[in-house]
């Protein structure tokens, strides 16, 4: 049977107790700190009389608490669902009132948004009384109860964690890992990684994407975990010159900022840049190589679904920069048409895929449709080249891509209706360099009314929209172009990237520059 990550951090608090494990910046713990923290923090939730398997609900920032509550849960038998620091109020709202968790982990004031509070509102909205869990501003969290011997921990069938991720109607989906297929991604990714305990990876951001390869494979091999509590490029320069990180774990938009501070500090402990969420560009996979002595690994595989793939640190330049590589953790992957027949290679099309790595659904059934025959169904468009490495050439989803997170123009459209001086709207994404996408609005304004692109994102955002979904661009236009009886939003795509504040008659394009 397959190591645990919790027998993987019994062996490692066992042979090398006084070996760096974690830290953020505040806080450095060795194996041995960490296995003595997980152990009374696993008899705390314990004693508290949990069902077994209850889920317990973290939205923390990228502090090493995130890293020790996923231990303590799985040594405990709970199910742990993190949700990104990143998501807003409505995102954990919908999270919260479907799973009703047992206990909620939270932060307390981040980015200036009161996570405790708001917290708290939701548990009266949706009537819940989860224990709480508040991380203290200072020092490190402690949950003291009796020393846990380990023996109800996880077994390999049993859920381990839920991964959220938005769906194509911006309802976060939470997608469910068995122990085994969480441990299966591990020792793939240790594998593939050539972790070593002397390795430190820098996670720019917690919880899923890249930051995978730090919650599952470093305990494996032994490797220090090194989280960002607020992600920033001064933050992050400043970290990588002191800390010496080995493995820098981030998605491409992170990777893009970083690049443009190359001059500014020394990168050389850097041996791989490994990223997912988003497809790479290989201009700036070139950029980083160049400037630094790493090596970009980009990968694919969304939260939602588990399979993955990526290149070989040994595969030649342009293998890393212009494709996501190959299957990995038993992984199949195939590329059909439309009817679901194989395409030859050479032939793009759909990419589905399944495997041991692979989600076993989803909590409350929202998303199973994307599984069919036993194959997920990514929306994706790929083509396998002559030597079977897959490339990504677009997506027959409308989710904008920005930076790593879906979008859904439809939940954008839906609040963006029930504004004052919105008569039509259709949101789409726009081309960016850094982040891939952004946000545009395309609204038709009623007559005499004044609508401002920063007075719609403040609207917005004070009814709870995360921040990474609010209108970048605005475009204002007389009436939304149609095909038949649909909005042409390829037209809308072409007026929003015009170069000039007016696209056309009765057009005009604001974008936050002004």
């Amino acid at each position: 049977m397959i190591e645990t990550i919790i027998d993987a951090l019994s062996r490692q608090a066992r042979e090398r107790p006084a070996a760096p494990a974690l830290a953020d910046g505040r806080e450095r713990l060795n194996w041995g700190e960490v296995k003595a923290w997980v152990d009374r923090a696993a008899g705390w939730l314990r004693s508290c009389g949990l069902a077994r398997g209850a889920p317990v609900l973290g939205w923390l920032p990228n502090r090493v608490e995130w890293y020790l509550l996923r231990l303590a849960c799985e040594q405990a038998g709970l199910f742990w669902i993190p949700v990104p620091a990143s998501q807003g109020k409505r995102e954990l709202a919908s999270i919260a009132g479907r799973v009703r968790p047992a206990v909620l982990a939270t932060g307390t004031v981040f980015r200036d948004r009161d996570f405790d509070a708001m917290a708290d509102e939701i548990c009266r909205e949706h009537a819940i009384a989860p224990l709480r869990i508040t991380l203290p501003k200072d020092g490190l969290l402690c949950l003291e109860g009796p020393v846990d011997d380990g023996r109800a921990a996880l077994r390999p069938e049993e859920p381990a964690h839920a991964l959220a991720t938005t769906g194509t109607e911006g309802i976060p989906k939470l997608a469910v890992f068995s122990l085994a297929a969480a441990c299966e991604r591990a020792h793939a990714q240790a594998r593939l990684l050539r972790l070593v305990p002397e390795d430190i990876l820098l996670t720019l951001s917690p919880g899923v994407g890249p930051a995978r390869a730090a919650w599952l494979a470093a305990p494996v091999a032994g490797s220090c975990v090194l989280g960002l509590p607020a992600f920033g490029t001064d933050a992050a320069i400043e970290m990588i010159e002191r800390e010496r990180p080995t493995v820098v774990c981030g998605t491409p938009t992170q990777l893009a900022i970083l690049a443009a501070g190359l001059d500014r500090a020394d990168f050389t402990s850097v041996r791989f840049w490994y990223t997912a969420g988003s497809v790479m560009p290989s201009t700036l996979a070139e950029d980083l190589e160049r400037g630094t002595r790493g090596i970009v690994l980009s990968t694919y595989g969304g939260a939602d679904f588990g399979g993955w793939a990526a290149p070989s640190p040994d595969d030649p330049a342009a293998v890393r920069r212009g494709t996501v590589g190959r299957p990995r953790g038993g992984t199949e992957f195939r590329i059909v048409d439309a009817e679901g027949r194989v395409l030859p290679r050479g032939t793009a099309g759909e990419l589905i895929g399944r495997g041991p790595c692979c989600a076993d659904g989803y909590f409350g059934g929202e998303g199973n449709e994307s599984w069919r025959d036993g194959w997920f169904h990514t929306g994706d468009l790929a083509v396998f080249d002559g030597e079977g490495n897959i490339v990504i050439v677009g997506r027959l989803k409308e989710v904008i891509n920005r930076g790593g997170d879906n979008v859904s123009p439809s939940e954008v459209e839906a609040l963006l209706r029930t504004l004052p001086g919105v008569t039509q709207v259709a949101v789409i994404g726009v081309p960016d360099p850094v982040l891939g996408e952004r946000v545009c609005a395309c609204v038709v304004p009623a007559p005499g009314s004044n609508i401002q692109l920063a007075a719609l994102r403040e609207r917005l955002g004070s009814q709870g929209m995360a921040h990474f979904k609010l209108p970048e661009q605005l475009v204002l236009l007389d009436c939304l172009p149609v095909i038949g009886d649909k909005t042409d939003r390829r037209a809308l795509a072409a007026l929003a990237s015009s170069k000039s504040k007016n696209g056309g008659s009765g057009v005009k394009v604001v974008s936050m520059q002004g």
